[in-house]
């Protein structure tokens, strides 16, 4: 199923239950007959939805709320099960084999996990809401990019993943743990620039990030970088902006790089 596919699936779900951010998960679910089941299953645990035949319905199992699970965690985890659920390839397979569990959010490789994660992000974050907070200007601040994301509910690493999908502007999203880098995604424009991947698999030295991610007050850190410093065996470089914030757990942090200038992008 094609992304804009899944986009106006998300879209026709909102509309057809006079949904807006903060989406209601536990009544959509409840609409649609969907149980869900709170449970401590475990620190691998991410997700799971099943069809139970005997009462001819689907269960969406997920975590609880605790001091390391984060609400917009948890919400993420019942909107990827419902992707699940409302892509129709995705239920056909569910009614044969039952059973599914998922993987963690982000950072899978199958097609089916992304897709159910990009229905996810569809239906907590709409397009149409994202693109109404940039305007004309094209872009958001990591700190509007907070605010997006405390009004909807969601992850802050959702929200800037989403954000990464509709901007025009040459962007990345990075997550990494005590320096090293975890994964990441690159605007359409950043890839036509040439800047689709790191190759870097560890945070700047004396960076934003590193000051952000040992920061107990989660405070946004920012300053000027350059493509230098992030990126590897580069044939061009860029002057970039880099902000960044402690995702609260973990020694994790969120990473925005922007380009300062993008037509100033010249070769080395």
């Amino acid at each position: 199923m094609r992304d804009d596919e899944i986009e106006a699936l998300a879209d026709s779900v909102l509309s057809l239950y006079r949904l807006s951010p903060p989406v209601d998960l536990v009544k959509l679910a409840k609409d649609e007959g969907v149980e869900l089941v709170e449970g401590d299953f475990g620190s691998d645990f991410h997700g799971r939805i099943e069809y139970l035949q005997d009462e001819r319905v689907f269960a969406i199992y997920h975590p609880g709320i605790t001091s390391e699970i984060f609400p917009g965690r948890v919400r993420f985890t019942i909107a990827h099960e419902l992707g699940h659920y409302f892509i129709p390839a995705h239920r056909d397979v569910l009614l044969k084999v039952l059973v599914h569990d998922s993987d963690e959010d982000f950072r899978t490789g199958s097609s089916i996990e992304k897709q159910a994660d990009r229905f996810a992000a569809a239906l907590l974050l709409p397009g149409k809401l994202l693109k109404e907070k940039m305007g004309r200007k094209g872009f958001l601040s990591l700190a509007e990019i907070k605010a997006v994301a405390s009004n909807c509910c969601t992850s802050l690493q959702a929200a800037a993943f989403r954000y990464t999908q509709f901007t025009t502007e040459p962007h990345l999203a990075i997550v990494s743990e005590d320096r090293k880098i975890l994964y990441y995604f690159a605007s359409e424009e950043a890839q036509a620039l040439g800047f689709a991947g790191l190759g870097n698999r560890l945070v700047p030295e004396n960076s934003p990030t590193v000051h952000a991610s040992s920061d107990p007050l989660r405070a946004l850190k920012e300053g000027a970088t350059s493509s230098e410093a992030w990126f590897s065996e580069r044939y061009k470089r860029a002057d970039l902006w880099e902000e960044a914030v402690s995702l609260g757990y973990s020694g994790r942090a969120l990473t925005l790089l922007s380009w300062q200038n993008s037509a100033s992008d010249h070769d080395c």
